[in-house]
């Protein structure tokens, strides 16, 4: 079985593509942290000059299982320290179960939503601010998706989605 990446392109257009034919545009110095783990989202979150190269914050997201009826386990801030010309982790946290739309808007002060299943087994919309190095969350507000957003089952994943629309049932 393959892994399909559903991209969106700045311009708005959007389609299907190999994952393993995608090249990320995120850093070598801050991907070499996925420590195994597939990255599957990442967000540039503010700009850092470092003596006229262009440095980002980031936020990810990454998976260990790619079989998991989720879109991730783990997410992890980055942030560029302008006194040690290199990327630290602001903040991480594993062991969850993350799903899209995840949301991030960029500038003097980001901030973040993530999806999150939590210990109750509901879904919430939970939303983070970075302030210089510190990153906090603000709000945590139950998430009722849309039916088109729903979360998917194993049994009715990506893969059988495709199978069904190569069957033409």
């Amino acid at each position: 079985m393959e892994d399909w990446t559903l991209v969106r392109t700045p311009e708005g257009r959007a389609g299907w593509v190999l994952s393993r034919m995608l090249v990320m545009a995120i850093p070598d110095e801050v991907a070499q942290y996925a420590e195994g783990a597939r990255i599957t989202s990442y967000f540039p979150l503010a700009e850092v000059n470092d003596d006229g190269q262009i440095k980002h914050h980031w936020l990810w997201t990454t998976i260990r299982d790619d079989t998991a009826p989720y879109e991730y386990d783990s997410f992890r801030v980055f942030t560029y320290v302008l006194k040690r010309h290199r990327y630290e982790t602001a903040y991480i946290e594993r062991n969850i179960e993350g799903y899209y739309p995840s949301e991030a808007i960029a500038g003097a002060t980001p901030k973040f939503s993530l999806i999150l299943r939590g210990v109750d087994g509901k879904l919430y919309r939970k939303t983070w601010i970075m302030e210089g190095y510190m990153v906090r969350k603000v709000a945590d507000e139950p998430y009722q998706p849309k039916a088109s957003d729903a979360p998917e089952s194993k049994s009715d994943g990506i893969a059988d989605k495709l199978r069904s629309l190569l069957d033409g049932s």
